[in-house]
């Protein structure tokens, strides 16, 4: 059995979620001895994907009679892989899904998400292909602690000093900016820690539009702001976190949780941003759902006033290791086949 899994992702984000996943299915098929191939023009007996810009390969598939599996919602803070819309009206958030969207996902044999909360969402907004929870899947192996060298990396790129405790927040860069206030505020009332916020841009160019940098010069000088950097960077912050924040109100990719959690990063979390049952309040993450209730968190955190939940969430975390999302994926692979050949 070969498995075609094709994802091309956006140039400007090449490090990011939709990477990361990719990486991640090619080493979880590679731990349960499956074949796979990026070439399309390769033989091969399920396609996987991940992105919505690829609806044109599924024809490809079809006219083979080759089963078509798609990964949805695990990648929400990557533009190249994301499924989800957000809409702001009158200050209500809507979550919506594009005709786009729809069409590639109807056209899937199997569609793969995160929680029971997503299969929910996608089936009562039109998805009628067949929806299964599969593990998000991590390569355990990235966040080696032993490793000083690649501990150093962020603090050597940013000239950092590295006696401070250290706050990454994970987000985007528009013209709302949404939470945003959440994180800034903490870095006001614990000038002793160092906070960076690293973002993706929603539109082109924004970060250095005169709003965002007035947001920026306005910020406590504690308080940093970057867009999405290399992957041995991102990595390295986590690696030396003392908590990971997920500031804003849009859904946060599941990819990027895993890793905080994978990295022993203390995930304090805005409560719309994490999907239902993905994680339990007090017990394996701290959620809120008002800015004051996340800078406090932040702040109490740091102050050693709450007791750390990391331990619980890197067990769940090692769940989903390599191995599992092999052995799961090998399932529905043969079971997709098998009813090609009814």
């Amino acid at each position: 059995m070969k498995i075609l899994v094709s994802f091309q992702p956006n140039k400007k984000y090449p490090d990011f979620e939709g990477v990361r996943l990719r990486k991640t299915i090619k080493g979880a098929l590679e731990m349960v001895g499956i074949e796979h191939t990026s070439n399309e023009l390769d033989k091969y007996d399920v396609m996987h994907l991940i992105s919505v810009d690829d609806e044109n390969k599924i024809n490809e598939a079809k006219e083979k009679n080759i089963p078509v599996v798609i990964s949805a919602c695990y990648c929400e803070d990557d533009p190249s892989a994301s499924y989800l819309e957000y809409k702001s009206k009158d200050g209500k958030r809507t979550t919506d899904i594009s005709n786009k969207t729809l069409k590639f996902l109807n056209k899937a044999d199997l569609v793969l998400v995160p929680s029971e909360s997503v299969r929910s969402y996608l089936i009562d907004n039109g998805v009628t292909s067949n929806i299964s929870i599969a593990l998000p899947g991590i390569n355990m192996s990235r966040f080696d602690f032993s490793r000083e060298d690649e501990k150093t990396i962020f603090f050597r790129y940013f000239r950092e000093d590295s006696s401070r405790k250290l706050v990454i927040g994970l987000g985007e860069y528009d013209n709302q900016m949404d939470g945003i206030n959440a994180m800034i505020n903490a870095a006001k009332i614990c000038p002793e820690a160092l906070f960076y916020y690293i973002g993706k841009e929603t539109i082109p160019g924004i970060y250095n539009s005169l709003k965002i940098k007035k947001m920026i010069n306005a910020a406590p000088r504690n308080m940093k702001f970057v867009t999405i950097v290399p992957d041995d960077i991102y990595r390295s912050a986590l690696l030396n976190a003392e908590v990971f924040v997920l500031p804003g109100y849009k859904t946060a990719g599941v990819i990027s949780v895993l890793d905080a959690m994978a990295s022993k990063c203390q995930i304090i979390a805005r409560k719309q941003a994490i999907y239902d049952g993905f994680l339990e309040d007090g017990k394996d993450a701290y959620l809120g759902e008002y800015s004051e209730t996340i800078t406090s968190l932040i702040k109490d955190y740091l102050s050693d006033r709450l007791k750390p939940t990391i331990d619980d969430a890197y067990i769940k975390a090692s769940k989903c290791n390599l191995k599992a999302t092999g052995e799961q994926l090998q399932y529905f692979y043969l079971e997709q086949i098998n009813l090609k050949k009814i």
